[in-house]
């Protein structure tokens, strides 16, 4: 199955580099797999590496849904299915992996569970659906509800109601692997979804400090993971002895 991860981004280049980095770690096979990210701030100027590109224009879209169905516009001819990317949180390398699977099971895939790395703690965390920068569609489903809405604050909820209205088949990707998305909750990043429904313009308007954009993750995210898994193993490890203990009783 081709798969093409669609990221817009805004004055993130410390954070795009995770992600660029991110997909270059992917175990998915690389002629089946692309990034595309589409800048409207005009910061990096057209980029092209490895199977990712940068599109960047110097016009603002009016909303965040306009955008993000152009970035979806982008991608190569081929492409069956599309992932989310969001350009501040982090992948794991089985992330096109995972979609792929979920992919062959239903037209929409998204994890129950994620990583969340917030107030200087990484831990698992149940999604309730949502996390938007988790979720992969099939390409044939995405265009047949026409994409997003024009609006900011709310579009990815929109168009999973339209999904769910039209009866897209759904699959959790943790149904056989484990969790591949690090959404990071950190004060120097500029949430949307914290910022109300004017958010998007807020963001626009915001005097950003910028770093330069370099290619590399900042911190061993593989190491964390280890750390978390290890502590769930000691946990159920615990939970079992006391589960024995008590049935012997």
């Amino acid at each position: 199955m081709i798969l093409s991860a669609v990221c817009c981004t805004w004055k993130r280049p410390h954070y795009l580099g995770e992600l660029i980095e991110s997909f270059l770690r992917q175990d998915y096979p690389a002629e089946k797999r692309e990034l595309v990210i589409l800048d409207d701030a005009g910061q990096y100027g057209n980029i092209e590496g490895d199977r990712w590109k940068i599109i960047s224009i110097r016009t603002r879209f009016t909303t965040l849904g306009e955008k993000r169905n152009a970035c979806a516009a982008l991608v190569r001819p081929d492409c069956e299915g599309l992932l989310v990317a969001d350009d501040d949180d982090l992948y794991l390398p089985h992330w096109f992996t995972a979609h792929a699977v979920a992919l062959a099971h239903g037209e929409w895939s998204w994890p129950a569970r994620i990583y969340l790395e917030a107030a200087q703690k990484f831990q698992v965390r149940e999604t309730r659906g949502i996390f938007h920068g988790a979720h992969a569609f099939r390409r044939s489903v995405f265009l047949k509800v026409f994409g997003y809405r024009a609006m900011n604050s709310g579009q990815d909820q929109d168009l999973f109601h339209r999904l769910k209205q039209m009866g897209v088949s759904q699959y959790d990707t943790t149904c056989e692997i484990p969790p591949y998305y690090v959404y990071r909750f950190r004060p120097d990043i500029l949430h949307l979804s914290a910022l109300g429904k004017n958010g998007y313009e807020h963001i626009a308007h915001a005097n950003i400090k910028t770093d330069d954009f370099k290619i590399g993750w900042h911190e061993d995210y593989l190491e964390k993971v280890r750390l978390v898994q290890h502590e769930e193993e000691s946990c159920q490890g615990i939970r079992c002895k006391q589960e024995t203990m008590n049935t012997g009783k």
